[in-house]
């Protein structure tokens, strides 16, 4: 009789738990905001908290491959969610927008501020300047910045919006679960692995992610901002708000020479405009300070674009070298800058293809994007082991 009692009053707990949420009903143009144009999944937990499954196992709760699980209660869905509308890891800050096809990271928004920095030049020039370049220099200089500036935008939401290869969770997990953690995970998942190479003496090293629950493939490393394992990882960028991996490294390497080759239209056709009356014999204008006075935005759009084509200059030129080499952001500063040359335990580069031209057109042409691992946009499974929350290795906390 007790035992009875207590499971009826479990049972009207959660039912008026289930009621209390109902009646916590998400206004429709939050929901419209937030279910498609910006999808923020901690704000949708607020209002719906709703276990897939709850299952039957008589070992304590303990949840075993082999075992035979029964289903003992699943919720009715009113609507199918998404993939991005879902969100069960601790501690990933993305925020989804468009029904899951852009994201970007709940952290400084740099990449907003960078937005702008590209946006105020360009607009500085099409209002003042563009139509006076037009008439008096050539219609081409102002059709070929703007096709550069536009070729900038693209390539710069492209890699700050798209997914940079982030790998799937959960792929390789132990064969016995307790609750949410992983029991007698075996010795090789806390140790460095070594694919065999056509040389003895070197050879490429992989690595079980304690967090992810996946063996990271060569190259492969997790983002401690993402909070994810992102597929030959290169860094993190603070400008893009977003990391630069596999699938938009190379609209990565665009933008920045895209970027720079911007700049340096904006300060070439600005010092033009500002010394034309060198160029011609009929100008009104007969010293530079008048010139100056009569094209103030020239001029400082030529100190904007000489103070802007610093740092992506800078940028570009590294990628360059590590490109030409077919080495990434990590490897470089963990394995290369700072280590002796003749060191016998020294870093080799298995990547390289010993030509600097193959290794340039690999990285910044013959690189293909190809197919996101998690696709946001899928209708969700329920029971998805992608998404479901489990706890890191013990043995990597202790």
């Amino acid at each position: 009789m007790n035992t009875t009692s207590a499971e009826d009053e479990n049972v009207r707990r959660k039912g008026q738990e289930r009621s209390n949420i109902d009646r916590n009903t998400m206004p429709w143009i939050h929901k419209f905001i937030t279910n498609w144009l910006v999808t923020d999944p901690a704000v949708i937990e607020k209002y719906e908290k709703e276990p897939d499954r709850v299952y039957r196992n008589d070992s304590n709760d303990s949840y075993n491959r082999n075992d035979n699980i029964t289903p003992i209660r699943t919720r009715v869905r009113h609507s199918q969610k998404r993939n991005y509308q879902v969100q069960k890891h601790d501690n990933i800050p993305y925020v989804y927008l468009f029904g899951g096809r852009w994201r970007a990271v709940k952290k400084r928004p740099m990449n907003i501020m960078t937005t702008i920095l590209i946006i105020v030049p360009a607009v500085l020039f099409w209002v003042f300047e563009a139509k006076w370049v037009w008439r008096h220099v050539s219609p081409a200089l102002t059709i070929i910045f703007s096709y550069f500036w536009l070729l900038t935008i693209s390539f710069f939401i492209t890699a700050g919006v798209s997914d940079p290869g982030i790998l799937p969770r959960n792929i390789h997990l132990p064969s016995s679960i307790r609750g949410s953690g992983i029991n007698h995970a075996p010795d090789e998942y806390f140790n460095t692995v070594t694919i065999p190479y056509h040389s003895s003496e070197n050879g490429v090293t992989v690595k079980y992610c304690s967090t992810c629950h996946i063996w990271r493939p060569p190259r492969a490393s997790h983002c401690s901002v993402c909070n994810c394992c992102v597929a030959i990882h290169d860094h993190h960028c603070i400008w893009l708000n977003n990391c630069v991996g596999w699938r938009n490294y190379k609209y990565f390497l665009w933008f920045l020479a895209t970027a720079v080759i911007t700049c340096l239209l904006v300060i070439i056709i600005s010092f033009i405009e500002v010394f034309h009356y060198r160029l011609v014999t009929d100008s009104v204008i007969q010293t530079s300070s008048q010139s100056i006075r009569d094209h103030p935005i020239s001029l400082l759009l030529v100190i904007y674009g000489c103070l802007a084509v610093i740092y992506p200059s800078l940028l570009l030129m590294l990628h360059l070298f590590l490109t030409a080499n077919n080495l990434t952001t990590r490897e470089y500063l963990n394995y290369i800058y700072g280590h002796s040359k003749k060191d016998p335990n020294r870093f080799i580069n298995v990547f390289d293809t010993h030509s600097i031209v193959q290794n340039l057109y690999m990285n910044w042409i013959g690189r293909t994007p190809g197919y996101t691992l998690v696709k946001q946009s899928d209708i969700y499974q329920p029971g998805d082991v992608r998404f479901q929350r489990i706890e890191p290795l013990q043995s990597y906390q202790k």
